[in-house]
């Protein structure tokens, strides 16, 4: 049933990170209400469709609640108008104290929350320097690239193959979460649980950057088995296996700051 052009845009986009999307997602729905209340088990197919996303989850959760009291609805979509446009400044409010010591970091894909903290600690650190690692297979980490060298921000893209070598010459790693699981573990793309256990050797900090939506009650995470034609076009006797996301032991974390 999910049918609009403009909803199938944002369930395939599999480059930007769970915020943004949300973002995306929580205005479509303040423009097209009407259609839900009319089929409301499109709510269910999104949930589907937004799996591993804990803060989408969680926000279809409450609009399915909200629905049957229409009255509700102008409340619902006040709170998250002021909810999204804020949370970000709430989230560096936790961090600044903390990155403002450094110079240097690194990170990994492209998070909406990191490009946020980066372009406001740009102002306190006029030469701030960001490597990023472009995570394979879809290298968003080029978009994030892109966007920090907008707002001139000095950014270096590497491929994660390079991680160790970098990490030795940057001051702190900082990245955005999926889903932060009830044991204190954190699910991110797939490629920073590599960069935590990089830094840990290095005892370089590792600091995680999210809002509290992003927390969950669940204790394990199941990977989903992405597309192997994105990885390589492969000869039929060479197996591939694709995934997006992973876990990353609440170990190898200094600090998870959220909003």
């Amino acid at each position: 049933m999910l049918e609009n052009r403009q909803i199938k845009k944002i369930i395939l986009d599999n480059t930007s990170g769970s915020s943004d999307i949300l973002t995306l997602l929580h205005k479509h729905i303040k423009k097209t209400y009407q259609n839900f209340l009319l089929f409301p088990e499109l709510i269910d197919e999104l949930q589907k469709k937004f799996l591993h996303f804990q803060n989408i989850q969680k926000y279809l959760k409450e609009f399915k609640q909200v629905i049957k009291r229409k009255n509700k609805l102008e409340i619902f979509f006040n709170k998250y108008d002021e909810l999204l446009e804020n949370i970000y400044d709430k989230i560096y409010h936790k961090c600044k104290d903390t990155l403002i010591t450094y110079n240097s970091f690194i990170t990994i894909s492209n998070s909406k929350t990191v490009f946020e903290i980066l372009k406001r600690l740009k102002k306190e650190i006029s030469n701030i320097n960001v490597i990023v690692c472009e995570a394979r297979p879809l290298l968003e980490g080029r978009i994030l690239a892109k966007n920090l060298s907008k707002n001139k921000i000095n950014v270096q893209l590497i491929t994660e193959a390079m991680m160790n070598e970098f990490v030795k010459k940057i001051d702190a790693a900082i990245i955005g979460a999926d889903v932060i699981l009830k044991n204190g573990n954190v699910v991110n793309k797939v490629g920073s649980a590599t960069l935590a256990i990089v830094c840990k050797y290095h005892k370089v900090p590792f600091y995680v950057l999210a809002d509290k939506s992003k927390y969950s009650n669940a204790i394990h995470f199941n990977k989903k088995i992405m597309p192997k034609e994105e990885i390589w076009k492969q000869p039929k006797k060479v197996k591939l296996t694709n995934f997006y996301f992973e876990e990353i032991n609440k170990e190898l974390i200094t600090k998870i700051f959220t909003s």
